[in-house]
């Protein structure tokens, strides 16, 4: 497949985008305020959501948030919904990081931008009005992916330490053939996963741990912080974010893993299955590292 024709089915793949629809009221519910820019990095310019409440305490906690659709696909509403839901929830600022997609920027173009937006707020923490030690990162599908690869650099720089991080539903081994790991009867087929790995990563790279953080070694881990894996048991992605969570304990990081049996890949985004079980773990893990209570009950 060419170079262009694999950008044309890259845009044909995310037009049909129909999971987890937003509707008006939904986002009502959250009055977040939202703003777009583009942030200079070392990586090149990333495109930003800003969300915040309506009013912003000062010095408060900060949530970097880096969506999913499988390195192919950008930001979508729902994932505005999240971030909304977070910014009145927790009364933080949120980036919602639209890092750049593949095959267009193929690995490692999306993780050099991914650790350098969170590189660029603990710098400017100070000026951004955010409490540097309450700084976490979340992390759907793809985007927990990205999440950890900033966390594991993070560790092997020491430029900073971000006060937790979450990853939901993620993949963690982009070097295995789809059709030699455990399936599940509702996993997208064979060949649509052997796309979206493809898109992003060359088979020559593809286990290298910043493609595929399961094949990270310890000294690469240990520095990670306190770190909350969720995955889907009705998702075959589920047995390598889990085999990640335990290589993440074997490595000494205090880890929290919860599978929920009966939901579907992206659950919590779709609001369906478990999902408000799930965002209320999500919510009280992420209120013990804020450093704060909930303002609202969101689920």
């Amino acid at each position: 497949m060419t170079y262009q024709e694999k950008c044309e089915k890259a845009r044909r793949m995310r037009s049909r985008e129909t999971y987890g629809l937003v509707t008006p009221e939904e986002l009502a519910q959250y009055p977040a305020r939202q703003e777009e820019f583009t942030l200079p990095t070392q990586a090149g310019p990333v495109h930003i959501y800003r969300l915040s409440p309506e009013t912003l305490p000062a010095d408060c906690p900060m949530i970097v948030h880096f969506h999913g659709g499988g390195f192919i696909k950008g930001r979508l509403n729902k994932d505005r919904l999240f971030c909304s839901r977070m910014a009145v929830t927790f009364q933080c600022l949120v980036w919602d990081v639209d890092y750049s997609l593949a095959p267009e920027n193929v690995f490692p173009q999306a993780v050099q931008e991914s650790y350098h937006v969170v590189q660029y707020v603990f710098e400017h923490a100070a000026t951004l009005g955010v409490d540097r030690n309450r700084i976490v990162l979340v992390g759907h599908s793809a985007g927990g992916n990205l999440a950890a690869t900033v966390c594991m650099r993070a560790g092997e720089t020491g430029a900073f330490k971000p006060a937790a991080l979450a990853v939901s539903f993620s993949p963690m081994d982009l070097h295995t053939d789809p059709a030699e790991k455990p399936r599940i009867e509702e996993d997208m087929p064979t060949e649509v996963a052997r796309t979206y790995n493809a898109f992003y990563v060359d088979p020559e790279t593809a286990r290298d741990p910043y493609a595929s953080p399961l094949f990270a070694r310890t000294e690469q881990l240990a520095h990670f912080p306190e770190t909350l894996v969720m995955t889907c048991g009705r998702d075959g992605l589920c047995f390598e974010a889990e085999e990640f969570a335990l290589k993440l304990a074997r490595s000494g990081v205090n880890v929290t893993l919860r599978r929920f049996v009966n939901s579907l890949h992206g659950f919590t985004l779709n609001r369906n299955g478990e999902w408000q079980e799930g965002l209320d773990l999500l919510q009280r893990f992420l209120a013990d590292h804020l450093g704060k209570s909930m303002a609202r009950d969101t689920v």
